[in-house]
């Protein structure tokens, strides 16, 4: 299985990176069209990056998926939904709280897999 990780989002440089070579107006679309992806995927559905995302914007793809999770992390789970990637960064999993909000093992968790 081929392993993802290396593009895992570091730092945020990156987004000007990116923004510079595509064009702030594809940029944008891009983040949109994958922020949306992710949010209509319904919990427990995978998604495969290796099978339905090109080579060529496999980095971007899962960078966006990092900041997409991240400002999940920040603003509580809305809805009570979180993704996740694999251990290989190769798919990105939607799940859902066991609990309530309230649960204090819920950033260790999400933690684990994030990193």
């Amino acid at each position: 299985m081929p392993d993802y990780y290396k593009h895992v989002m570091k730092n945020w440089e990156w987004c000007n990176e990116y923004r510079s070579q595509m064009g702030k107006e594809a940029y944008n679309k891009y983040v949109s069209d994958v922020y949306k992806l992710l949010l209509g995927m319904k919990p427990k559905s995978f998604f495969s990056i290796e099978k339905n995302v090109k080579p060529e914007n496999r980095d971007l793809f899962i960078k966006v998926c990092c900041m997409f999770i991240q400002e999940q992390y920040q603003y509580d789970f809305p809805e009570g939904v979180f993704h996740l990637f694999n251990a290989y960064c190769s798919e990105i999993q939607c799940n859902t709280l066991l609990s309530s909000k309230n649960n204090s093992n819920k950033s260790n968790t999400v933690t684990k897999w994030y990193q």
